[in-house]
């Protein structure tokens, strides 16, 4: 499977019977979508990437305030990894 995130390679993973039973949320956003994308065998999207929201004055990046999506298409896995992995955060 190639490294960079498409929304074909993405949205084609079939993701509704992968059993979610090891999957423990830590409550760091970055760190338990990471793990999702490896449970479900997708590429990260550009938006969900730590880097794109970790600033010089973070002290703390786990506290996700807000996610901008501006122009940005999200395949279905992205957005079931984002709902999965909100609330823990």
């Amino acid at each position: 499977m190639e490294t960079i995130w498409s929304f074909g390679t993405n949205e084609s993973v079939e993701t509704d019977k992968i059993d979610l039973k090891p999957f423990k949320p830590t409550g760091r956003f970055f760190e338990d979508v990471q793990t999702l994308t490896k449970i479900f065998n997708i590429r990260v999207h550009p938006a969900l990437r730590e880097s794109t929201y970790k600033s010089e004055n973070d002290e703390d990046p786990k506290d996700i305030i807000t996610l901008s999506f501006m122009k940005h298409r999200l395949d279905r896995n992205t957005l079931r990894t984002m709902f999965l992995c909100l609330p823990p955060a």
